[in-house]
């Protein structure tokens, strides 16, 4: 009786330690560590940059039983990927963290980032399909998908709709060429007061990159390894480059000239619409005359297209999560209140299509706007859907930097053009090769 007795209690007490444990674990609070950054991604004034966070923070811990999300707050654009750099080295890399485009490639090559390949194919909930095209593009590196999409922001042309008033020049259609462009900007290319120097003109800001990506011409191949630059469209797009150069007069157009009402276009990003349409910022800029914006003009081989920036977001290979990181990350990038959060507190557009194009976006945007404007969002969904996304590589800026300097030195020369780029093709291609 008494070895039963003491079996008994046994038995007893290992039962009570295993549902001691059991609700021990239950209890217990999983902590999801996420890496972000303060303020706008897109360098525009933005106060309510934890607003959009926050709100599906809170929606998905009400979902999630004992799961905690936390993050650091405070840490600025400017020194985010330095952080997350040093967190990685300690081994401390938040389980989700925003990627910005020029660190993707970067993340990805030393292994900080998951693949979402398998996570995207294995989820019934999610289709892919609901992304624009270019912003879904923006997280892939390497034909693998290393972030999804979270706010992308386009580049158009901004139009001072006064200065083109004062000349009787209508403002451009929206499927406008280089040849309606260059017109317009001869056209007001000015000396209004006959002292010899010009005092309106055409357009700041329209870079040789620009008009590449206006004549589907690029620096680089797809994967980064080839020079691009000895192309007919990249001629073409130089060339045209050297005429609007030459319509200025050896002047140096400047930002300041255009926020004066003296320049007629001038490429920026939708953010800058978002940020700088309504009131009140819209007294501190562009004040002293009527503004709008367009899709950037075509080239021959090209098409109406904007480059587009994408801030994405990705988990990290170190997680000890992934799965609940996994259901994090959509809840900020595919969840449809998170994306309309997007065009409330932040400068950017929504990377979900059906988002995008909802009445409920339309009337945020129309009620943004001043006076009798309109707000095309016909355009804006045309214009996410056929950008070209900014895609980097490694030694992407410098190679860009030696572009620039050289394309830029034979924009202001009579060299021939198909010569000077076939050196600098090779160049390039000396370097990538080294």
């Amino acid at each position: 009786m008494k070895g039963r007795t003491i079996k008994l209690i046994a038995v007893l007490l290992a039962v009570t330690l295993m549902v001691g444990l059991y609700l021990y674990e239950r209890q217990k609070v999983i902590v999801i560590t996420f890496g972000m950054f303060s303020g706008s991604n897109w360098d525009v004034p933005n106060g309510d940059s934890y607003v959009i966070i926050d709100q599906a923070i809170e929606r998905f811990e009400q979902t999630h039983d004992r799961v905690k999300i936390e993050y650091v707050s405070g840490l600025q654009k400017q020194d985010y990927a330095e952080w997350l750099s040093q967190q990685a080295l300690m081994g401390k890399l938040p389980d989700v963290f925003m990627v910005r485009s020029d660190d993707l490639h970067i993340f990805a090559n030393v292994g900080m980032l998951e693949s979402l390949d398998s996570y995207m194919e294995k989820d019934p909930k999610m289709d892919a399909s609901r992304y624009f095209s270019p912003a879904l593009q923006s997280g892939q590196y390497q034909q693998r998908q290393y972030v999804l999409p979270y706010e992308s922001v386009p580049t158009m042309m901004y139009v001072n709709k006064t200065l083109l008033d004062q000349y009787g020049i209508a403002l451009p259609a929206n499927d406008w060429t280089w040849e309606d462009f260059y017109k317009i900007c001869k056209a007001v290319s000015q000396d209004l007061d006959g002292d010899g120097d010009l005092d309106t003109f055409g357009v700041y800001g329209y870079t040789w990159q620009n008009a590449l990506a206006a004549n589907y011409a690029s620096i680089l191949n797809e994967d980064g390894t080839q020079s691009e630059l000895n192309h007919e469209n990249v001629y073409e797009a130089v060339s045209f480059m050297r005429k609007l150069e030459q319509l200025n007069e050896q002047t140096t157009i400047t930002s300041d000239m255009f926020d004066q009402g003296m320049v007629a276009f001038c490429p920026m990003r939708f953010s800058e619409y978002r940020t700088y349409k309504p009131y009140p910022w819209r007294i501190k800029k562009y004040s002293n005359f009527e503004w709008e914006c367009i899709p950037m003009p075509a080239g021959p081989q090209g098409a109406n297209v904007s480059q587009l920036d994408t801030l994405g977001i990705g988990i990290s290979s170190r997680s000890s999560n992934k799965e609940l990181a996994w259901e994090f990350l959509k809840t900020l990038c595919y969840d449809e209140t998170t994306q309309q959060n997007i065009f409330r507190y932040s400068q950017g557009v929504s990377v979900l299509k059906d988002v995008t194009s909802s009445p409920a976006v339309a009337d945020m945007l129309l009620k943004d706007v001043p006076g009798a404007t309109t707000f095309d969002m016909e355009f804006l969904n045309d214009t996410m859907e056929y950008a070209l996304p900014i895609v980097k590589f490694t030694d992407y800026d410098q190679i860009v930097a030696v572009a620039d300097s050289e394309i830029r030195r034979l924009l202001n020369t009579n060299e021939d053009i198909p010569s000077a780029l076939q050196a600098l093709h090779d160049q390039i291609n000396s370097m990538l090769n080294k």
